[in-house]
């Protein structure tokens, strides 16, 4: 997670824009004058807190988020907005200094071994005869080759130093080796071995899609541990990690859910029978970082716990603090009074499904896709669960086997931020116990035990710090979500070419379509290093890339060194690239356009058939056939480019 993206989490548009606009909520959205231009009659402006983005759909016809919000009202730039948001948020703003710059090269150096460790493994995978036996084994879980690709599914050979020489053979130092994780050392007897051995190998990426660590499925019989993951890195952090999130981020938007399960064949397995919308937790205590990961594209969570897990276990004996093991594969934990403790910071709705006996969510939809939604759609409240669970086979004629549920699930309902809520849990536990509501007020709930029955001051939870800040140097204070792969690649190659951006905008005004601006670009620092590259193709003398990033705030130059981690385009494509650069850049604007028209026609649906939405109604009207307008001109224009597309207009102008 990158500086802005950190303060974009901790801020919410709605509060910052209510300050100096009167907001009205308008279904899921909030409307009122824009407050960039002269309007006292048609609210024309809206705030989209899913998104946590704007938009005029007015006179000014610009939107974007927090950043752009701030820098338009206040005339800052974005160096301003950053001082003044990152104080707001309480994030730290650190200044540049060459050691962080190094660390940073660092960690860029070890995402590219990854990368290529990634290559290597998925090469064997396809074509190595040692192979074999994993082939058959992703056969009979029934992954496609389309899957087997998107996720980069690779094999590691039943070799002591395959991997190590395969590494070393390329210039890198068994100590780069050891730091990535691919390698591992005997401290006794100083040996280095391979660390993952005839292992399944499926690369786990952050949320901007880098390579940063593996998971690893034993295909031996009798392989201890089952899986096993990459050991904590510089770039690798599993409780600040989700996997599948890079490819599940936009789903989960669209779906306004996130459903997170236990294993990674879970998640790919969804992902093939177009349940896109899951990640998978990795084997740790769901996060408030993880949670934070997700936020930005929903605030409902599904937690989908196996069947042997904390629902199945009838002595519930660790329910004193709401915390049971799921012991399937490998470790998880599922705390209860965890999550409703990030429920309530969050002010998020995380509910829970329990599995039927015997299946993960891999074996259920192999079975039986349609009933995945199904499941889900019976997913209960955290507190709701355990009260369901804790009760399930309680006799009612014990009233001791009462109270002690009672004392147990009392500490949950308490933790619960919303009082309605609150108050709706207190009755639900007296009904399933039988018992008048009055009685639950009246019990004094204990102090936590320890061990040996100790009294215990219960401790904060670990799992992340209240303020939400990260230790300096965290790969998730380093990551940017957000990342759009098409709009990096575009500045990737405008960096490597310096004129190339001037061809690109050649292609697009002679096809009657604007030159790129900063409005192209969903990220911040995008948008400003969209300007820096304008700016470089007429500075005299040249600017290299390094006393670019030397002149810039940190923020800056760690955008620009992530973007140039993407490969450069040979120069034998040099000749095509405007061209290809040009479509793509269509492609996204289409995209963006489609997302305003969704928006729009919601807002019509969501408008009070009434007189005084007349005017607002012809608004909407109008600039949605603007927009429709603008579609079809992009699509032309992209079909000009084309080669068929050419070959139609030479014809016609014969």
């Amino acid at each position: 997670m990158s500086v802005t993206d950190d303060i974009k989490s901790r801020l919410d548009l709605v509060d910052i824009v209510s300050e100096q606009v009167a907001l009205r909520r308008s279904g899921r959205n909030y409307t009122g004058f824009c407050p960039f231009h002269s309007n006292t009659r048609t609210p024309a402006f809206v705030v989209f807190p899913d998104t946590q983005t704007w938009r005029c759909f007015g006179e000014c016809a610009t939107g974007g988020d927090l950043f752009d919000y701030v820098m338009k009202k206040e005339g800052y730039d974005f160096k301003e907005a950053l001082k003044v948001l990152a104080e707001r948020a309480g994030v730290s703003l650190e200044e540049p200094d060459p050691q962080s710059k190094k660390h940073r090269q660092a960690q860029n150096k070890m995402v590219d071994l990854l990368t290529m460790a990634a290559e290597y493994f998925h090469q064997l995978f396809l074509y190595a005869p040692q192979a074999n036996f994993a082939r058959e084994y992703i056969a009979k879980r029934q992954l496609n080759e389309e899957t087997i690709a998107t996720y980069h599914i690779g094999y590691a050979l039943n070799s002591w130093e395959a991997c190590r020489s395969h590494f070393t053979d390329q210039g890198y130092a068994d100590q780069e080796l050891l730091a990535a994780g691919l390698l591992t050392e005997n401290p006794e007897k100083g040996t280095r071995y391979d660390r993952f051995r005839n292992r399944l190998m499926i690369p786990i990426r952050d949320i901007d899609g880098r390579v940063v660590g593996f998971g690893a499925r034993t295909l031996d019989k009798d392989g201890i541990p089952k899986y096993l993951n990459s050991p904590q890195t510089e770039v690798f952090d599993k409780g600040h990690l989700l996997f599948g999130l890079d490819l599940a981020r936009r789903h989960i938007r669209e779906a306004r859910e996130a459903v997170i399960v236990e294993g990674y064949m879970d998640v790919m397995q969804g992902w093939q029978a177009g349940y896109k919308n899951m990640v998978a937790q990795m084997g740790t205590a769901l996060t408030g970082d993880q949670l934070r990961l997700l936020k930005r594209s929903t605030k409902r969570f599904i937690l989908a716990l196996d069947a042997d897990a904390a629902g199945q276990n009838a002595t519930m004996r660790s329910l004193q603090v709401a915390r049971d093991t799921l012991d399937r594969d490998y470790e998880t934990h599922f705390d209860a009074r965890g999550l409703v403790q990030h429920e309530g910071r969050l002010q998020a709705d995380i509910r829970i499904v329990t599995l039927p006996e015997g299946n993960d969510p891999d074996q259920i939809i192999r079975q039986d896709p349609q009933a995945w939604p199904k499941l889900l759609a019976a997913a209960q409240p955290i507190v709701a669960y355990v009260i369901d669970i804790a009760t399930r086979d309680l006799d009612m004629n014990d009233a001791k086997g009462k109270s002690a549920v009672a004392r147990q699930v009392l500490p949950l309902i308490k933790d619960v931020v919303d009082p309605v809520e609150r108050e709706h849990y207190r009755q639900q536990l007296a009904r399933a116990l039988r018992i008048d509501e009055r009685t639950l007020r009246m019990v004094a709930l204990p102090a936590e035990s320890g061990p040996a029955g100790r009294t215990a001051v219960r401790e904060p939870a670990k799992t992340e710090p209240d303020n939400g800040t990260t230790r300096k140097g965290s790969p998730v204070s380093r990551r940017r979500s957000g990342l759009t792969k098409r709009e990096a690649n575009l500045l990737r190659q405008c960096f490597q070419y310096s004129h190339l951006i001037l061809q690109v905008n050649h292609q697009l005004i002679r096809h009657n379509q604007p030159a790129v601006n900063m409005e192209d670009f969903e990220a911040v620092e995008d948008r400003q290093i969209i300007s820096l590259i304008y700016e470089r193709t007429d500075q005299v003398p040249f600017v290299t890339i390094e006393d670019l990033c030397d002149s810039l705030d940190d923020v800056l130059a760690e955008r620009i060194e992530q973007i140039m981690i993407l490969p450069p385009a040979p120069e034998s494509e040099m000749p095509r690239l405007p061209e290809q650069l040009a479509k793509s850049i269509l492609d996204w604007r289409t995209e963006k356009v489609h997302r305003q028209i969704s928006e729009l026609q919601q807002l019509w649906i969501e408008l009070p058939d009434q007189p005084e939405n007349t005017e607002r109604r012809t608004q909407l009207f109008r600039r949605i056939n603007e927009l429709q307008t603008s579609r079809q001109s992009m699509s032309k224009a992209k079909d000009a480019m084309t080669g068929s597309g050419q070959r139609r207009a030479e014809k016609a102008g014969e």
